[in-house]
């Protein structure tokens, strides 16, 4: 157990420092070069961020869902559940889904901290489903660690875009102004998890470490 928190704490830290500072990503003065790519491109880069942006997102809200269930927090629980669902299974990645989905992550995921931090007591089921949380929350941590370099490129792009094409990219914006917050509150969220895990006898399982 030493040896895989070890692990995790020294991918998370690797993470965390590029994904903290906005400036990594470039976050623009929006607008006014004449480089700019032609709109086509940038509308598939923004389709292709934002479904990604949410597909992220709703991992760790599969995590909160099942997190939330092990601690007995019911209604945060089936609140995750219900938004993952909503998202899973649309079609349409704009503004509206991406901020849908990192403010369902950002109220569940506030609900579960706070109930970590009484430090309760889980039985053996309840142990089994936390586990089950903390593997989705760690594909959730992989996923945001893979948009990366898509959330700087798109940066350039809004940066290099004519003021005229801006308004179409609203959800682009939103995604990469929001990642750097997002990706530090995850990442958080990840080790205060493991963190419980540890002082609660719950294994973290090995999928998980293989995947961070």
């Amino acid at each position: 157990m030493k040896k895989i928190l070890t692990a995790i704490a020294v991918v998370c830290a690797g993470m965390a420092t590029p994904y903290t500072a906005s400036a990594q990503f470039n976050i623009p003065s929006f607008g006014g070069s004449k480089s700019s790519a032609p709109a086509a491109d940038l509308g598939g880069q923004q389709t292709t961020l934002v479904k990604n942006f949410v597909a992220a997102n709703v991992d760790v809200l599969k995590a909160n869902s099942k997190m939330g269930e092990a601690l007995g927090l019911k209604a945060t629980a089936a609140d995750a559940e219900a938004v993952a669902q909503q998202l899973s299974s649309g079609s349409t990645f704009d503004k509206d889904a991406a901020s849908k989905a990192a403010t369902a992550v950002g109220d569940t995921g506030g609900a579960i901290a706070a109930k970590l931090a009484e430090k309760p007591a889980l039985d053996a089921a309840a142990k089994a489903t936390y586990t089950q949380g903390l593997l989705s929350l760690a594909k959730g941590v992989v996923r945001y660690t893979g948009l990366g370099k898509d959330v700087s490129a798109m940066g350039d792009g809004l940066k290099s875009a004519p003021l005229t094409q801006l308004p179409s990219l609203g959800a682009a914006s939103y995604v990469v102004t929001k990642f750097p917050t997002s990706t530090t509150e995850v990442l958080k969220a990840l080790k205060n998890a493991v963190d419980f895990a540890k002082s609660n006898g719950i294994e973290v399982p090995a999928e998980a470490t293989s995947l961070l």
